[in-house]
């Protein structure tokens, strides 16, 4: 693979992006067939060059690079790919980027994205000409056809006076529209045979990484817990007031008075408003002298006055529930969703650099 990348500008006019159908035959029953299911996710849009059926999608990160103004941003191998539709792709994230993001953090960003966006078209473009490299297939213009008569019908009532006039409001031609439905085809069903057909995530796989996910499907043991927090106190004079404060309080607990309304009366903490309710929580999340004496706690028990840090507490548990695990079962289908997924990047990595390796790739 030979990469070059420079900041020159160059003008070039974008090579053709068809197959001599008069050298190849039609794409297998299969084949077609895919490319069918594919094109149906494309279907809602009017600019289908931006479905690049690649799963990709545009994360920031900034690269500080200055975005060129005009001309061809990369080639690959004979073919350009230009700025206008590097931009012209992310204009979706363009728009986000300017509703949520100003000045120097908004033209990082955007660098990001024209770089991720030149990313994927390169990437469409290996994709492509590796499809026109095999002499033998071809996508018949009246599969191509035949679908855009079906988005005419079921998108615009039957309307083509309509679908011209989006075609219009997006600056296309009619031929331009389908050459890009055509090229998001090719590419949604190269990734299929290449990629997505070769997936395969056994049951041990499965069941190995819900083993290997240890605590993640573990819920531990949890208490419902109530809390008075009273300030300890800065001066010895102080601290003896607040203690004894703590200790009249927790006697009349013992004698049958509210946690709840003691709670909304005296406590210091932010849930005094809600009677000093914590909810259901991990005891280990709390601080060790509190940790400590919440799992010492049965339900309905009022703790002794316990000095943490600069405060006093009182602590009451309401309920208890024991640690859980979420069953296999219930997780499996994630679990292989996940995997897949994982597979999939894996061999489409896998693909892009053998396709790479064949190229000439240069970044303007």
């Amino acid at each position: 693979m030979l990469i070059q990348s420079n900041r020159k500008l160059l003008f070039r006019s974008r090579a053709g992006d068809g197959v001599d159908s008069s050298t190849a035959t039609a794409l297998p029953p299969r084949l077609q067939e895919s490319a069918r299911r594919a094109i149906s996710a494309v279907e809602t849009s009017l600019w289908p060059a931006l479905v690049l059926a690649l799963g990709l999608l545009l994360p920031a990160g900034g690269i500080g690079k200055t975005i060129p103004v005009e001309g061809c941003a990369a080639q690959v191998n004979d073919r350009t790919v230009t700025v206008t539709e590097v931009m012209t792709a992310m204009q979706p994230v363009e728009r986000q980027l300017r509703e949520t993001t100003q000045g120097v953090e908004l033209d990082r960003k955007l660098e990001d994205a024209y770089e991720k966006t030149l990313q994927s078209l390169i990437e469409r473009e290996l994709i492509l000409d590796a499809f026109r490299q095999q002499k033998d297939m071809n996508l018949p213009d009246k599969i191509v056809q035949s679908r855009t008569e079906e988005i005419v019908r079921t998108k615009f009532a039957n309307n083509r006076a309509a679908f011209r006039k989006a075609l219009d409001g997006d600056g296309l031609t009619l031929e331009e529209w389908q050459a890009n439905l055509k090229k998001s085809m090719i590419v949604s069903f190269l990734r299929e045979r290449e990629v997505d057909s070769k997936v395969s995530v056994s049951p041990q796989d499965v069941r190995a990484a819900y083993e290997k996910a240890g605590d993640t499907f573990r819920t531990p043991a949890q208490v419902h817990l109530r809390m008075i927090m009273i300030d300890g106190g800065k001066t010895d004079e102080e601290i003896a007031v607040k203690r004894k404060q703590a200790e009249d309080v927790r006697k009349r607990l013992l004698a049958g008075e509210s946690f709840e309304d003691l709670a909304r009366q005296v406590s210091q903490s932010a849930h005094a408003k809600d009677g000093g309710d914590w909810g259901w929580i991990d005891p280990a999340s709390r601080r060790p002298e509190l940790a400590t004496a919440i799992q010492a706690l049965k339900p309905g028990e009022i703790s002794v006055v316990i000095p943490a840090g600069e405060d006093l507490y009182i602590l009451k548990v309401e309920g208890q529930r024991a640690a859980t695990v979420i069953p296999f079962e219930k997780v499996q289908d994630t679990l292989r969703t996940e995997l897949e997924k994982q597979e999939a990047k894996r061999l489409y990595d896998n693909w892009m650099t053998s396709l790479r390796q064949k190229a000439f790739i240069k970044k303007y």
